[in-house]
């Protein structure tokens, strides 16, 4: 298959290039050229801003693309990026969500959306109603996501999508909170103060908090998965590790890999600043992922692992060495593309 990139030069893009690469698809990534893949991976290139590239006549439509996967879509260019896939004779549209365009992440979540705050020790604003694991028919949030950068919301992407579908496949991609070499931010909160010598960590009402993660290479065979077979209608996946950890439990794990001993001390939820602000279970199916996609690597435990390797001997060269730097303010799920 011929396959377009739109941008696809962050981890998310890079992980599916050499993911499709070793499928044997062609692929061809349009991107403005401030950030290029890695001088391994053989792949045409069209540079230039993403206005002239998608514009009419521009030089994506003689790529003649099989599929178009574009990371970074937004409410703001589906129009735009639908104009061009039906000019180049894409049959199939990939774009990249996020597991947060669900209901359930604000309001099972502990964010007061009125206070715009973070509920105190008192737990939930609102007690959620919807069954666990969440499956891709549970209800969408109508709100804008509390943290999304200006003029990016998923919810209000996805919405636009549908709108502008005419009887083009469009798989739109769900991710939880994504964790691998290069986008670790969280993970390296906890690594940090392995390397710092800290012992005592904080868990927020005992660290019984669960939150769907996702390794970044599962996202990368997903995102080639969907363009190789996705259903041929607007068809949305949860892209989803199949297990996972409790904060405490990814606390813990992350010590047995590094060899380290914790001294844990048990706090309110708002005595701790922590990189996982989810006080109920958030944890979503990953039936779609596996049975239509048949995706079911990596394991996650052995992708946690290679991420701590990483973070162990590179975090320091991309996040600051300060564990008071790396922890959060009020934020949410970091996406990368």
């Amino acid at each position: 298959m011929r396959l377009l990139f739109v941008g696809g030069t962050g981890p998310v893009g890079a992980s599916a290039c050499r993911w499709a690469l070793a499928r044997g698809h062609e692929i061809t990534v349009a991107h403005s050229g401030r950030h290029e893949l890695p001088s391994d991976l053989p792949a045409r290139h069209l540079h230039g801003e993403r206005d002239e590239l998608l514009a009419p006549a521009g030089p994506i439509e003689d790529t003649r693309a099989d599929a178009f996967i574009d990371t970074r879509t937004k409410a703001s260019n589906v129009d735009q990026l639908m104009r061009a896939a039906r000019a180049s004779g894409a049959r199939r549209i990939v774009v990249v969500s996020s597991t947060d365009v669900y209901d359930y992440f604000v309001t099972g979540s502990g964010y007061d959306v009125t206070a715009k705050s973070w509920a105190s020790a008192a737990g939930r604003t609102v007690l959620p109603t919807q069954t666990l694991p969440i499956t891709e028919d549970a209800p969408l949030r109508s709100a804008p996501y509390p943290w999304a950068p200006p003029g990016h919301d998923n919810a209000a992407m996805e919405r636009s999508l549908r709108r502008a579908r005419s009887d083009e496949a469009i798989a739109v991609l769900r991710p939880g909170m994504i964790y691998g070499p290069g986008v670790a931010g969280r993970e390296w909160t906890i690594v940090s103060q392995i390397r710092a010598g800290i012992r005592r960590i904080k868990l927020p009402d005992g660290g019984a908090q669960f939150f769907s993660r996702v390794a970044l290479d599962r996202v990368a065979r997903a995102v080639v998965a969907a363009s190789e077979r996705a259903p041929d209608d607007f068809w949305p996946v949860n892209v989803v590790d199949p297990y996972g950890w409790t904060y405490a439990g990814l606390v813990g794990e992350i010590g047995r890999l590094l060899n380290w001993t914790w001294e844990p001390e048990l706090v309110g939820w708002s005595d701790a600043d922590h990189p996982y602000k989810i006080h109920s279970p958030y944890f979503c199916s990953d039936t779609r992922l596996r049975s239509v996609l048949e995706v079911t690597e990596p394991d996650p435990r052995e992708a946690l692992a290679e991420t701590v390797r990483w973070l162990w001997d590179h975090g320091a060269e991309h996040y600051s060495d300060d564990p008071a730097d790396a922890l959060p303010t009020e934020r949410g799920p970091e996406k990368a593309t």
